[in-house]
């Protein structure tokens, strides 16, 4: 260890071990020792050196690859999402009833799918031609991390209709295990916002 470091710089030693570097033989063959040792060293770099460069190379052909495109969606149609959304507001107690067109306070009208059984509230699953007919009279949709939008309707507006917008809930066409949202996945987070929209109902004592 004491030669690497000190390879190709002269005596570097203080303190008590001054005394060694003497200008005798011994010290004139310690010199030729350390050159020699010096020798070796560069040697043995110089034949790693090509090796070290291909094991760089192999590491860098080990990276990360090109990123891969995300899997081609569709969105949950229709009739699927009815049912649903049916058996997610029986599932919470509420009785579900077939839907209705009601005019929003805006006058546009819009159609509940699934209506609640003695209540003036429901849910509208809004798809993409849905969403382009009714225009500014709804809002954006939401992020699927944020609140649900909730609308009202009715001669006077006591009418509450969550809108589901049907590009939230997407699933990949792909088969076994390349699947990056399923079906099931998509299934259940319309089931948990459905679920939501009703408990939230009841706790703000909707009609």
């Amino acid at each position: 260890m004491w030669r690497k470091l000190h390879c190709g710089s002269g005596p570097r030693l203080r303190g008590p071990l001054r005394h060694r570097l003497s200008t005798g033989a011994p010290g004139r063959a310690r010199g030729a020792r350390r050159l020699l040792a010096c020798a070796s060293a560069a040697a043995r770099l110089a034949l790693t050196a090509p090796v070290a460069a291909a094991a760089a190379l192999a590491l860098a052909g080990c990276g990360p690859g090109e990123a891969r495109a995300p899997n081609p969606v569709r969105a949950l149609d229709e009739r699927r999402a009815i049912e649903v959304i049916r058996r997610a507001m029986a599932q919470e107690g509420a009785r579900p009833v077939l839907g209705r067109e009601v005019e929003l306070v805006s006058g546009q009208k819009i159609r509940i799918d699934v209506g609640v059984q003695g209540r003036a509230y429901g849910v509208a699953y809004v798809t993409e031609e849905d969403a382009r007919a009714l225009g500014a009279a709804i809002p954006p949709a939401n992020g699927r991390d944020e609140k649900l939008r909730i609308v009202r309707g009715g001669p006077d507006g006591a009418a509450r209709i969550v809108l589901l917008y049907q590009d939230n809930y997407v699933y990949d066409d792909l088969v076994g295990e390349s699947h990056e949202r399923t079906t099931i996945t998509a299934e259940r987070q319309l089931t948990r916002d459905v679920k939501d929209f009703i408990t939230y109902a009841r706790t703000q004592k909707f009609q």
